[in-house]
């Protein structure tokens, strides 16, 4: 199950990034935790997909041009994938662009991403999740 869930994941953040809409791999009772990480100034949850699609217009608020690639998914075991990222964006207004990385900690259920949060490392994400199975 656990090469799957790495599966499903890869698909979804791929096709996110290509896109930036949500794939039908995404339940659409998602929770998107983002009060994991220090530095989210937001509300902590998001729910559902318009819910997700709210915390995204405000995560990428301050830029022109936006771009993730993931440089890393790793099965943290059981129903849990973590993903390694690289975002990148160019400040409105500006030729300025920013990096930052950053990890998603996901839930698989059902063959379904079913909670996403957001940490300041991969570590972080890691230990979140847990022991390994």
């Amino acid at each position: 199950m656990s090469q799957e869930n790495v599966e499903i994941v890869g698909r979804v953040t791929t096709e996110f990034s290509e896109k930036q809409q949500l794939s039908e791999l995404v339940s659409p009772a998602i929770v998107w935790h983002a009060g994991s990480w220090a530095e989210w100034p937001g509300q902590s949850d998001y729910r559902g997909h318009a819910g997700f699609s709210r915390f995204f217009a405000e995560w990428v608020e301050p830029y022109e041009e936006w771009t993730q690639e993931d440089e890393n998914v790793i099965d943290a075991g059981g129903d849990h994938v973590v993903t390694a990222t690289l975002q990148r964006g160019r400040l409105r207004g500006t030729d300025s662009w920013v990096e930052l990385r950053l990890a998603f900690l996901y839930t698989i259920e059902d063959g379904q991403i079913v909670r996403g949060e957001v940490y300041a490392s991969p570590e972080a994400a890691l230990e979140a999740a847990g022991p390994a199975d």
